[in-house]
């Protein structure tokens, strides 16, 4: 009886030992620093372990794809056409899922391109719209709502007339850069700095 539980162990055993180890060798103490050579050795050990894990993985893989070979070998013609017609199924449901959320994505992206986002914003509105993803949402509208802020206050700063009052006031470019003093024609050029935007 021992022989056969033992028999039957390897297999877990196997598993269990591509099991990765996480530790990062540290510094005994704070004055000493770590060296190239040791994290190359860390990197050697977790580049093994991954190794390790693969080849489970492949193992795994391919004992499940032949314990669903002898599963189908002993189903009988219609519920074998059964099985195929059900995955066939879900393929189709999955498929019109991925189809009816690209459809929403595009139709939410046309309405926030109406709104004024710009495209990028608009496709990332749009995707965070279908997936529920407020917090993203909410900062994409907030981030819009300050860019329009922001343009609408440049656009009324530049409707302001200047006030043309001073010394220079009334000159022309040419008159301004006829002036000799150098420190004058600043002064000039400060006060009409729209004739040399």
């Amino acid at each position: 009886m021992d022989e056969n539980i033992s028999n039957a162990t390897p297999e877990t055993n196997n598993v269990a030992e591509t099991k990765p180890e996480t530790k990062v060798a540290e510094p005994k103490n704070d004055t000493e620093k770590p060296t190239p050579q040791s994290y190359e050795e860390q990197l050697q050990k977790l580049m093994v372990e991954n190794a390790k894990m693969k080849r489970a993985m492949e193992r795994a893989n391919s004992e499940a794809a032949d314990y669903k070979k002898k599963y189908n070998a002993t189903l009988s013609e219609q519920e074998r056409a059964s099985q195929e017609k059900a995955e066939e199924q879900a393929r189709r449901d999955e498929r019109l899922a991925e189809l009816e959320r690209e459809n929403s994505i595009h139709k939410f992206t046309e309405q926030f391109l109406d709104i004024g986002y710009d495209k990028e914003s608009a496709i990332k509105a749009a995707t965070a719209q279908v997936d529920n993803d407020v917090e993203t949402l909410i900062t994409l509208q907030k981030k819009v709502i300050e860019e329009k802020v922001l343009a609408k206050e440049q656009e009324m700063y530049k409707s302001i007339p200047r006030a043309k009052t001073g010394v220079y006031a009334s000159m022309t470019k040419e008159q301004i850069m006829a002036i000799k003093d150098g420190e004058e024609r600043r002064k000039a050029i400060a006060e009409n700095i729209e004739l040399f935007s």
